[in-house]
């Protein structure tokens, strides 16, 4: 969904009224209902340096931008096929960054 995501934004521009609902954010979520993107902090420190500095750099924009509101603590536990379980991506510390994909991985 990321890729959909950044694909979707890189896309087009819209004015701030329509890029709300009809913008390149909604269209990447599709039609689910999903309200939220959780992005694992392995995920993000895997990806390139240049990716990395253009994710902070965006965050500290949307930042400044919106009010604190707009950005509240939240707790996030995996789950999978309903279920709780471990997160192997919870421990950042102590692994080093997910290998990217290649023909042997997908």
């Amino acid at each position: 969904m990321a890729d959909q995501l950044l694909t979707a934004a890189m896309d087009r521009a819209e004015s701030p009224q329509s890029a709300y609902a009809h913008g390149p954010v909604w269209d990447a979520f599709g039609l689910t209902r999903a309200a939220y993107l959780v992005v694992p902090r392995r995920t993000l420190q895997s990806m390139p340096l240049e990716w990395q500095q253009r994710f902070v750099a965006l965050m500290d924009e949307a930042h400044a931008h919106l009010p604190a509101e707009a950005f509240p603590d939240y707790t996030v536990q995996r789950q999978e096929r309903g279920r709780f379980t471990t997160d192997p991506l919870r421990d950042y510390r102590h692994t080093g960054p997910i290998a990217p994909k290649d023909s042997s991985n997908g």
